[in-house]
């Protein structure tokens, strides 16, 4: 094994002792009269069993713990405890003894329970738990035991996620977050979050996501993995930041501040610089651990702005891996913990630490797993699951915090792994005699196997048995639906799948649309053609006054024909001359390039005739990514579009417009308004080329159908820090809101085909399909069930609902509980407006007459 060092005459670190019972602990040392006790007046701490050993690039805290404590103890019997004999932290040198208990997920609760009990007899042991999810279970299941230096379950409460209550108390911001897991509700608060969200756990794990479908997709993933609830956080920008602290009693011992100054790719810390906390901060924290009674180590996780606030992000009830760092630097938090002290407020820190890579020997007793073969030849990255807390997480031994969590339809995929199978055991040494000597059959299969002793499954003996989990979910509220389902119709004898327009809800989005920009000054609402182009809902918006919006000569001519006066209509997008023809009427155009404009002179010099009152163009995004428009923060294409604008115009008799258009539904206001400022900022200086402010700007669409209610102050903040353009001369203000006003305008009415069993519970399969819905990856559609005489909303859930077609992508909703639905029922999808209509298209039903020439 290499060299191997001695101290203080102590047997070599990771040597294996041959005894038997871990009542008697060997190489203990005497402590000074005022180190902690463990049981009482007089006991001195012996033995420190310290968990969480696995030491990788996502290291557990274990070996960090160990480390400090062995630079403040030299004699201290310091004993590793993990899950996994693949937790690398095991093999360390410094350890003067190991465990190794059966892995989650196949241990027996009660004799786990029964196996902490046993380790903590001696009076001089104690136990550092460093798993978020076994302090929690230690919490539950041993809260009482005073060898346990960890917080009870009422502390662990206090500083919940999100940490709101925490971070009010200790002065801190909190991130803006969000509980509701339906689509709908993370649909709208990523879309307000213009940097992304945090998938949290409630337990553990964090992931970062931008859109709805991977926020969900990411949730399950945690669910599954930890157990739990979940809810988003938004991103906060700035700096990373964290206090580590411990408390013995509610008395605040130490903390310490660190600035994160190196970080690994996974947000890992590789090097810091550490300070002391400010007195005020340090007073507030002494008061939240001396309320919440804490025993243990725990961790503020914060980001401070670039002008100094600090956000709390959570609060883990345990040391962080970095530890050992503070510990080098001055600031040794186990050691006082250990000790039960304070510590001394007048020492001097080094300024930080960093992080090396160090190879060391496997222990003996261990040996090493090998690689095993994979797909692609990709070796298997170390990481932070050796120490088995997925498998804790999916044997749900923690209930969730909400009690209506689904379980009967969102089966443990565990749950049923390995039952009957005996636990491994692995140590060395006489703790690993200690592990060996439990009952194999004890431990063996999941939590409510019949236990030893005659004792009831579920219990041991002086303690209740854990709660049990509701078997079915609570309802809950069905989601929001625009209230689609009063204005269906019966479902009758109608061929399914089949589409209803319901006229009324795209009235009503005009008309609240009209109040919004009520008074901000001239302003045309144009209908956008593509979005939805029922000659019901042509016909409607003719009769609300609405222009047309077109991107093509065939949309314009389908708006004209359902009442849509040309001379109001407004041509967009890269193809707009098609399908050719001699002779176009409309009231503005935007060309999307330079060469378009260039192109259109051309056409007129050949006979084309174009009316048209303003000549604009598409202007391309300053800090998006976009196929279209024309670059006008580039000076060269700057002068050249004002060169072609001032002759087409010239030649036209007519004025001269902007159009910017980027989905607000993808970026969310905040950012759209920033795009949308800094693109027609190029207003002013074109402006300053020809000679005259701009006769029309056309701000687009694309907004989110829950958006309506910030469009106003969206554009009001346009108008303020836009291009004074915009102000001085008053143009026109176009806005073709598209989806915003016809998303909700149609139904999508399907019957139930199939229900089947799944991962899930049970999924069923209808007789519509990705043809007929085709954004139903895209935004969340409510579902209606039909009774037999109303409509009624369906609630959350996990079931899916697929299509009737052979596609993998082919799911139409998610996340729905589908209990009372059976084969033959009748459902109906709201939300089918938009392009759920214009884009919906014939498919599985064995013709395709257009693509063959066929009428």
């Amino acid at each position: 094994m290499g060299l191997q060092t001695e101290h203080n005459g102590r047997e070599p670190a990771g040597a294996s002792r041959d005894v038997t019972r871990p009542e008697a602990p060997q190489g203990s040392t005497p402590r000074p009269e005022n180190a902690a006790s463990a049981g009482g007046p007089g006991t001195e701490v012996g033995t420190v069993f310290v968990s969480g050993m696995h030491s990788g690039p996502n290291p557990s805290p274990g070996l960090s713990v160990a480390r400090s404590l062995r630079l403040a103890r030299p004699g201290l019997r310091i004993v590793g405890l993990d899950y996994s004999r693949e937790s690398s932290g095991l093999h360390s040198e410094l350890l003067d003894d190991l465990v190794c208990l059966p892995a989650w997920r196949e241990a027996h609760l009660p004799t786990w329970i029964e196996q902490m009990d046993r380790l903590l007899e001696p009076e001089d042991a104690v136990l550092i738990p460093c798993l978020d999810l076994e302090v929690r279970l230690l919490a539950r299941e041993l809260g009482s035991h005073d060898r346990i230096l960890g917080p009870s379950k009422a502390a662990l409460e206090l500083v919940g996620k999100p940490p709101v209550e925490a971070a009010e108390r200790l002065g801190l911001r909190a991130a803006e977050y969000e509980t509701d897991t339906s689509w709908e509700a993370i649909d709208r608060f990523i879309r307000r979050s213009p940097y992304g969200v945090w998938v949290k756990g409630q337990h553990y794990d964090a992931h970062r996501a931008y859109t709805a479908g991977a926020a969900l997709a990411l949730g399950d993933v945690v669910q599954r993995t930890w157990g739990g609830s979940w809810h988003l956080e938004a991103h906060v920008a700035g700096q990373e930041c964290s206090i580590a602290f411990c408390g013995l009693d509610g008395r605040l011992l130490d903390a310490v501040f660190i600035t994160k100054a190196m970080v690994t790719t996974e947000g890992k810390t590789w090097a810091g610089e550490v300070a002391e906390l400010d007195e005020a901060m340090r007073e507030r924290l002494a008061d939240l651990v001396a309320d919440a009674g804490w025993t243990g180590a725990g961790e503020l996780e914060l980001i401070r702005s670039w002008s100094g606030e600090l956000t709390l992000m959570e609060i883990n009830p345990r040391f962080p891996a970095w530890i050992h760092g503070t510990s080098v630097c001055g600031a040794n938090l186990p050691a006082a913990l250990v000790a039960g002290r304070p510590a001394d407020r007048g020492r001097r820190l080094t300024p930080g630490f960093t992080r090396v890579v160090e190879e060391i020997p496997v222990h003996p007793a261990l040996g090493i797993t090998p690689i095993a073969w994979v797909a692609g030849g990709i070796s298997r990255p170390g990481d932070k699951r050796h120490s088995g807390m997925p498998s804790l997480g999916q044997r749900r031994l923690l209930p969730p915090e909400d009690a209506d969590e689904p379980v009967e339809s969102h089966p443990n995929p565990g749950s049923a792994a390995r039952i009957g199978v005996a636990a491994e055991y692995a140590g060395a040494g006489e703790t690993a005699d200690f592990a060996e000597s439990v009952e194999t059959a004890e431990c063996a299969g999941a939590v409510g196997a019949p236990a030893h002793n005659g004792m009831p499954a579920g219990r041991v003996e002086g303690r209740p048995a854990p709660a049990e989990r509701p078997a079915t979910r609570t309802k809950e509220p069905a989601a929001h639906t625009e209230g689609f389902e009063r204005l269906l119709d019966p479902p009758g004898n109608a061929a399914t799948p089949y589409r209803q327009v319901l006229l009324p809800l795209f009235t009503e989005r005009v008309q609240a649309l009209r109040q919004e920009v009520e008074g901000i000054g001239r302003v045309l609402l144009a209908h956008s053609v593509k979005t939805c182009p029922q000659p019901a809902v042509l016909r409607e918006a003719a009769r609300l006054g609405l222009a047309a919006e077109a991107i093509s000569l065939a949309e314009l001519e389908a708006a004209e024909r359902h009442g849509m006066a040309p001379e109001r209509a407004i041509l967009n997008g890269p193809a707009k001359w098609w399908p050719a023809t001699d002779r176009v009427r409309c009231f503005a155009f935007f060309a999307d390039s330079l060469a378009e404009l260039s192109r259109l002179g051309d056409l007129l010099d050949n006979g084309f005739q174009l009316e048209a009152e303003v000549v604009g163009v598409r202007v391309a995004p300053t800090g998006l990514i976009s196929r279209f428009g024309v670059p006008l923060h580039e000076r060269d294409t700057m002068v050249e579009a004002a060169r072609l604008l001032g002759t087409l115009a010239d030649r036209l008799g007519a004025g001269w417009g902007m159009h910017f258009h980027f989905a607000q539904s993808v970026l969310g206001a905040p950012r759209w308004e920033r795009e949308c400022v800094a693109a027609l900022s190029a207003a002013d200086p074109l402006a300053d080329l020809l000679g005259g402010p701009p006769a029309v700007l056309d701000i687009g669409g694309g907004w989110h159908v829950d958006d309506l209610s910030y469009l106003r102050a969206s554009l009001d903040y346009v108008r303020a820090n836009g291009p004074a353009a915009a102000r001085d001369g008053d143009p026109l203000l176009v806005m073709e809101p598209g989806k915003l006003l016809t998303q909700p305008s149609a139904a999508v009415v399907t019957q139930v085909l199939a229900r089947r069993a799944s991962h899930r519970g049970y999924d069923i399969v209808v007789d519509a399909a990705e043809g007929d819905m085709p954004e139903a990856p895209f935004h969340p559609h409510p579902v209606a069930r039909f009774d037999g005489s109303r409509w009624e909303p369906l609630r959350p859930g996990w079931s899916w609902i697929l299509g009737r077609s052979c596609m993998e992508h082919d799911v139409l909703s998610v996340r729905l509980d589908l209990t009372d639905v059976r084969e033959g029922d009748y459902l109906a999808f709201g939300m089918c407006g938009g392009y759920d209509t214009s884009m919906a298209y014939e498919f599985g039903r064995g013709t395709a007459p257009r693509e063959l020439g066929q009428p």
